[in-house]
């Protein structure tokens, strides 16, 4: 019996697919918290230039979602630098910015917020649109824009995302990203150590049509109000392969601009894509 590319290539898909859902049989919870249904919203304090910090990075996550599914989570394994720096300031979007230094590309990808003005009772919205035409590895990615709204408390977040990406038959198409995250506050077991928590869902789809999803999850530790490390995961639990994008980072206070006169924050980390299982050990998550 002979077998051709197409039919060799279709059962090695099975093959990983049936492997997939052997490795996934393990159910995915949620937070102990949510055992009893839904949890107390406790409302957390936090200042616009740190959820902008936030939100920019959940901008990052939506542009390599949309990315990997145009090429592949093989084609984009790898390390890209990423660095954010945010002045809180209200539309302003040059001064509030994240970029992604892509190897072997000399341009970085760009992405810019605008602050709008809070609605003291319902919340904030915060808008985020790319610079230009610019590449992860050799997947080109363009007109990535995007919606943040985060609730008066804080706890929760609604975000869709737009972009237009080179796939792996060198045609354009549109994808999109809908997030929804829930943000609560936790101690660490020797209450030194205050942390803000995510969990949430994500949904991929290509020219409107839902294709990937992946489980969400954040964690920040702060003391006095300032936030010191970062870390933004997403695990592709619906789809052809494993998929894991990590954003991990810290916090720091840059120096004041004698321009503005005004202090911005930076948060310098790496964007990492490998192949890995969701239940994989959390190492990243669970060291501090």
């Amino acid at each position: 019996m002979k077998f051709s590319l197409v039919n060799v290539v279709m059962l090695l898909m099975i093959m990983e697919l049936n492997w997939m859902a052997q490795v996934s049989a393990k159910p995915l919870t949620s937070p102990e918290m949510f055992d009893n249904g839904p949890a107390p919203i406790i409302a957390i304090k936090q200042e616009i230039d740190k959820v902008t910090v936030v939100v920019l990075l959940e901008g990052v996550m939506g542009v390599v979602s949309s990315a990997v599914l145009a090429s592949s989570c093989k084609a984009l394994e790898g390390n890209y630098p990423i660095s954010v720096n945010v002045d809180g300031v209200i539309n302003k979007p040059e001064t509030n910015v994240a970029k992604i230094t892509s190897p072997g590309n000399p341009e970085s990808l760009v992405l810019k917020a605008t602050i709008n003005s809070a609605n003291s009772f319902l919340g904030k919205s915060i808008k985020i649109r790319q610079a230009k035409s610019s590449k992860l590895k050799q997947t080109v990615v363009s007109e990535f824009t995007s919606v943040a709204s985060i609730n008066h408390e804080l706890t929760l977040l609604s975000m869709s995302s737009d972009a237009k990406a080179l796939g792996q038959n060198g045609i354009q198409s549109s994808y999109q990203k809908q997030l929804i995250q829930h943000y609560y506050q936790a101690q660490s077991k020797d209450n030194k150590t205050q942390y803000i928590l995510g969990w949430g869902a994500v949904s991929v789809s290509k020219a409107g049509y839902p294709v990937n999803q992946f489980w969400s999850r954040f964690k920040a530790d702060r003391a006095n109000g300032q936030l010191k490390r970062i870390i933004l995961q997403e695990d592709r639990v619906v789809g052809t392969s494993f998929c894991r994008i990590v954003v991990d980072g810290s916090v720091d206070i840059a120096k004041e601009s004698e321009a503005e006169k005004k202090k911005s924050i930076v948060y310098k980390g790496m964007l990492m894509i490998t192949r890995s299982p969701p239940h994989e050990e959390l190492t990243l998550l669970n060291e501090f």
